[in-house]
């Protein structure tokens, strides 16, 4: 297991899945390092999930919002949490903050140096796909039972908007790399995805801003950054019960609407070069015991 440090995670991510992790390891658990585990059995139940379950590739616990065991709720946190409940309501999710791998599966998967974030949205594509030799599927990712997380989440509207515009630059470059380079590669490179990636940042250095600058010349607006950008919030009300989507609605809208801010945002900083946007908003996450027994 190993901790990863929010800023820096990408290069993290790379030195403990290919340089410090055990050989013989079976199994890679991974998480961010400002998160409480406040169930016991966790990490015994994501691991067992894996164990017992051969077409599963990762194992993933329900990630929860600190502010779900408030006893007096505002606004913002109901708007927060009802944005929490779209985004649960797609299949196989993958939560960055903490989840476990098979190892060999894991030891194919090179994170671009410049990929600014989404880190995890980037790894589900590949596991969901098999590296992009079969049609997507939700059965490489397993939820576990009775395994959950508690994080602290961005309250501040200003914060929001950072997080946000961190959130749809990682976007953005995962739909580049993804369908821009990887698709277009022969099968035999994407089978050993680790190595192509790996060999084309140590080649060519600049591979992948200069692919960002060329997306960016021809999607021209910043609302068609990657398919999907301002609607998604729209498209999950359609997974939930009419009497959950009344109460959802309103955290569709103000998605919708953050999104086209945010990408406005971000499209400026891609625009200009930037890859490694990283906001450093106020949060009071309890760090001082990571592991809640």
């Amino acid at each position: 297991m190993v901790e990863l440090p929010e800023r820096g995670k990408i290069n993290a991510w790379n030195q403990f899945v290919h340089a410090l992790s055990a050989r013989e390891a079976r199994f890679l658990f991974l998480m961010d390092s400002d998160i409480i585990i406040h169930r016991r059995e966790t990490l015994w139940n994501m691991l067992r999930a894996l164990e017992e379950d051969a077409e599963a590739h990762i194992a993933v616990d329900r990630p929860c919002k600190n502010i779900l065991f408030k006893p007096r709720k505002t606004i913002w946190d109901r708007l927060s949490l009802a944005a929490s409940r779209l985004t649960s309501s797609a299949e196989a999710q993958l939560c960055g903050q903490l989840y476990c791998i098979r190892a060999e599966i894991a030891r194919n998967i090179y994170l671009p140096k410049d990929l600014a974030a989404c880190e995890d949205g980037f790894i589900k594509t590949l596991v969901c796909t098999d590296f992009l030799t079969q049609p997507s599927t939700t059965r490489r990712i397993r939820l576990a039972e009775g395994a959950e997380h508690t994080f602290e989440p961005y309250v501040s509207p200003a914060a929001i908007v950072k997080n946000q515009k961190r959130q749809i630059m990682g976007q953005t470059i995962v739909h580049v790399v993804v369908d821009g380079y990887l698709r277009t590669c022969p099968r035999s490179k994407r089978e050993r995805l680790a190595e192509t990636l790996q060999e084309k940042d140590r080649t060519d250095p600049s591979w992948l801003k200069r692919l960002i600058q060329q997306h960016l010349r021809q999607t021209r607006f910043w609302w068609r950054l990657y398919p999907g950008l301002c609607g998604v919030g729209f498209q999950r009300l359609t997974r939930l019960e009419l009497r959950e989507r009344l109460t959802c609605f309103p955290a569709a809208l103000a998605g919708s609407s953050l999104a086209l801010l945010s990408g406005l945002l971000a499209f400026g900083a891609l625009k200009s070069g930037c890859t490694d946007y990283w906001p450093q908003p106020r949060r009071e996450a309890a760090t001082a015991a990571k592991l809640k027994f």
